[in-house]
């Protein structure tokens, strides 16, 4: 998988420079954020640490926070297909 496999291919988007760098940092990390998470082999642990993530993400943005409770809302209700761009 390319670092930029994630971008929109209808948008055809291309993140150059500086933020390309961050952008390819951050789903890297995001990435082994995740593998480590699926290690966890209690689900007690591995809901908390996905809240805890969540929270340091959204903190104090409220379009943010819209969003993920969209989104969550989105997934507790099985609608799919939907895109999230700000």
């Amino acid at each position: 998988m390319d670092e930029f496999d994630f971008l929109d291919e209808e948008e055809e988007e291309i993140v150059e420079g500086e933020d390309g760098v961050k952008l390819a940092e951050i789903y890297k990390l995001t990435m082994k954020l995740i593998r480590l998470l699926e290690d966890l082999k209690s689900v007690e642990l591995k809901e908390s640490a996905s809240l805890m993530l969540i929270r340091e993400l959204i903190g104090e943005d409220k379009v943010l926070l819209g969003l993920a409770s969209k989104m969550l809302q989105d997934i507790s209700l099985r609608s799919d297909g939907e895109d999230y761009v700000s």
